[in-house]
């Protein structure tokens, strides 16, 4: 069953002993695998730490929650930091992929956030008192960073990236969502992960490259053609 991250991202985790603000998950685009889920045990604006995605158990869409196998003490001692991360990582959260203006141009505001305080604003801010934490965030990609980036094809800009889709029982990422909305169409359609050929740096506006035509663009199966019911 195929589950959308962005969704999954308004969720907690039920740990055996309480929950936690799922606010970020920590992927690898080479792997096509989920690595660790940001997590905050008090809320979105105190310390968040890392939990491997190995430890992810039964969802729960109904109620928005999944079970996560670790108790409170197996948290404890998992990769931690605070400051900027924490306080940023809701905000980004919370803003939508795309916003369709008045006379139909789209905004990103997400995409803007995420490049004025996000990867470049990472760099200056205090470094995390975990080590392990900074490698983790150097080594793995953040679903809230690739929200809302331009995405394009071998010969065409498609869009603004919106979703992900993943088979967590697999650890695999299958699907990758891009979003076009325009004056008088919305359309979103969900290309094999396998397509994604590089993501440019931050500082050149983050868009995502596909290796893939327009026309596989336009052919492609929406997400809710893949997606059960409130997955």
């Amino acid at each position: 069953m195929l589950q959308s991250l962005a969704k999954m991202l308004t969720w907690d985790a039920r740990t055996g002993d309480g929950t936690a603000a799922l606010t970020d998950i920590l992927f690898d685009p080479e792997a096509r695998r989920m690595t660790y889920f940001a997590l905050a045990p008090d809320g979105p604006h105190t310390q968040q730490i890392l939990a491997r995605a190995s430890l992810l158990g039964a969802l729960a869409p109904g109620d928005r929650a999944f079970e996560l196998h670790a108790t409170t003490d197996d948290l404890a001692q998992a990769p931690h930091w605070e400051g900027d991360h924490a306080d940023l990582d809701p905000l980004l959260t919370a803003m939508p992929p795309l916003v369709i203006g008045p006379f139909g141009a789209t905004h990103a505001p997400l995409a803007l956030a995420s490049s004025m305080f996000g990867e470049d604003h990472d760099k200056n801010a205090t470094e995390p008192v975990d080590p392990r934490t900074e490698e983790v965030l150097d080594r793995y990609t953040r679903l809230t960073r690739w929200l809302g980036r331009p995405v394009f094809s071998r010969d065409a800009e498609l869009g603004r990236m919106s979703d992900l889709l993943a088979d967590p029982a697999r650890n695999s990422i299958e699907y990758i969502v891009v979003e076009n909305a325009g004056l008088f169409s919305r359309k979103r359609h969900a290309l094999p992960f396998t397509s994604f050929a590089h993501r440019a740096p931050g500082a050149k506006g983050g868009h995502i490259v596909l290796d893939l035509t327009e026309v596989d663009y336009e052919n492609a199966p929406s997400p809710e053609d893949l997606l059960d019911p409130g997955a």
